[in-house]
């Protein structure tokens, strides 16, 4: 009896102990949740003490871009977005969403370079771009299912797959000039440049073997799009190979048309990777203008320069970026 009362009365005189042990659960069940949210934004940002993305740097990431990619006819994310995390101060993710609104910018421009010279299938570029768009919303999804050292891996994995098939479009392109009764190059394509760029096929006559072709390459157009959305890059490296393979367009005009098919996925991705807070609005104008810029100036370079010894060190370099990742990732997860 004299233990009960003396239990009592220890809970008589602290009234408000429950009360303290129901706050001390409720503070620990909310730092728990404060910490999956955190968690939950670190995927997309960088830590909030860090130093705001460069622009600047962001500025030189999109005219190294713009003017690479032109070049070899792709959209020139491959370069930007490993650029921007090692000097822009960005996150994996948002140098990729940031990459998709510069990319669109390539292609305009590529566009509105290779397209005065004639040397843009609009029709082809419709049906890459018309599927393109659809998957681009879908890859750029996708990339909330990675943390950034493994999207970091995936986008440096991409960069070695790649690489060999920009100097392989080249090699498929030459080849498609030797075989027999290929008569295009005809503006005076003698010697070792590019060809002249020859008029793309009639758009008009869809006869059948037009439309299993543009049936084919809308198949491709989805594979696009969907790297696109995923790694911020215009898909110009599955594009073009395919244009290569299916078509019997020169040079000039596979590089055209893929920077033309590029743009409508590109603005579906960035719109995306907006919504999802992957993109950095203060380096959007400075990728964009460098992008443009480096696009325009060396898409008529490309109209008179060889491309092989191009498409070679493009190789290379993509090799040399990818694989410098891949080993300073080693061992994180």
């Amino acid at each position: 009896s004299v233990a009960l009362s003396s239990s009592l009365s220890r809970r008589s005189r602290s009234p408000g102990l429950p009360m303290l042990q129901l706050a001390a659960r409720c503070t620990t069940g909310t730092r728990r949740a404060s910490s999956l949210g955190c968690r939950r934004r670190a995927l997309c940002s960088k830590p909030p003490d860090s130093a705001p993305p460069s622009k600047v740097a962001a500025g030189l990431a999109g005219l190294a871009g713009g003017g690479l990619g032109s070049l070899v006819g792709i959209g020139g994310g491959a370069v930007m977005v490993p650029l921007m995390t090692a000097y822009a101060r960005m996150s994996q993710h948002q140098a990729v969403g940031t990459s998709s609104a510069a990319v669109a910018g390539v292609g305009l421009s590529g566009m509105a370079s290779f397209g005065s010279a004639g040397a843009v299938d609009l029709l082809a570029s419709a049906a890459l771009a018309s599927t393109a768009m659809l998957t681009a919303r879908f890859g750029a999804r996708f990339t909330g299912k990675f943390n950034p050292v493994q999207l970091q891996r995936a986008f440096a994995a991409f960069q070695l797959a790649v690489a060999p098939m920009v100097p392989l479009k080249g090699a498929l392109v030459r080849s498609s000039k030797q075989s027999p009764g290929d008569g295009v190059g005809g503006g005076g394509g003698g010697g070792g440049g590019s060809e002249a760029a020859a008029p793309p096929p009639s758009s008009t006559a869809l006869s059948p073997e037009r439309q299993r072709e543009l049936l084919q390459l809308a198949a491709v157009g989805a594979a696009a799009g969907f790297a696109s959305g995923m790694f911020g890059i215009g898909g110009g490296v599955v594009i073009t190979p395919a244009l290569c393979l299916l078509t019997d367009m020169p040079h000039t005009c596979v590089l055209g048309t893929t920077l033309a098919s590029m743009v409508p996925p590109s603005l579906v991705s960035a719109a995306t990777h907006a919504q999802m807070g992957n993109v950095v609005a203060a380096a959007v104008a400075p990728l964009l203008a460098g992008s443009a810029i480096g696009a325009f100036a060396t898409a008529q370079l490309a109209l008179q320069m060889p491309e092989e010894p191009l498409q070679w060190g493009f190789a290379l370099f993509l090799v040399a970026m990818g694989g410098h990742k891949l080993y300073s990732l080693r061992g994180r997860v």
